[in-house]
C-alpha cells in the first residue's frame, strides 16, 4: 500500500476542508448571526419609535381626541416620529451595511498583507 500517497492526499483534503470550513464559518454563519443581530437591535428600534403603528394609525387621533384639532395634531406628530424612525433605521442599517463589508473584507485584507509583505 502506498502510504505516501494517502498520507498527502489526506493532507490535502483537510487543507482544502479547513479552508471551505473557514469560509463557510465566517459569511455563511457569520452573516446569519449579524443579520439575526441587525434585526434583534430593529425590533427595539421599532418599540421605541413604533413605526408600524404610527403607519397604522396615522390619521387617528392622539389620546382619543376626536376634535379637528386632535386629529391635526395627531397626524402631525405622527408623520413626525414617521419621519424621524426612518431616519434613524436608514441610518442604522448603513451602519450596519458598512461594519459588515469591512468584517466580510478582513479575510481579504489579510491574505493581500501576507502577500505583499512575503519575503522573496
Amino acid at each position: 500500500m502506498n502510504y505516501l500517497g494517502t498520507s498527502i492526499f489526506y493532507i490535502l483534503n483537510r487543507f482544502f476542508f479547513r479552508i471551505y470550513y473557514f469560509l463557510y464559518h465566517w459569511y455563511i454563519r457569520g452573516f446569519r448571526k449579524f443579520s439575526n443581530w441587525m434585526f434583534n437591535h430593529l425590533e427595539k428600534l421599532d418599540y421605541k419609535f413604533a413605526l408600524r403603528i404610527n403607519l397604522k394609525n396615522i390619521f387617528q387621533p392622539l389620546y382619543q381626541d376626536y376634535s379637528f384639532l386632535g386629529y391635526i395634531l395627531g397626524f402631525i406628530l405622527r408623520s413626525f416620529r414617521i419621519l424621524t424612525a426612518i431616519f434613524i433605521y436608514g441610518l442604522f442599517i448603513i451602519f450596519c451595511g458598512c461594519l459588515f463589508i469591512v468584517w466580510a473584507l478582513i479575510p481579504v485584507f489579510l491574505i493581500y498583507q501576507i502577500i505583499i509583505n512575503f519575503p522573496n
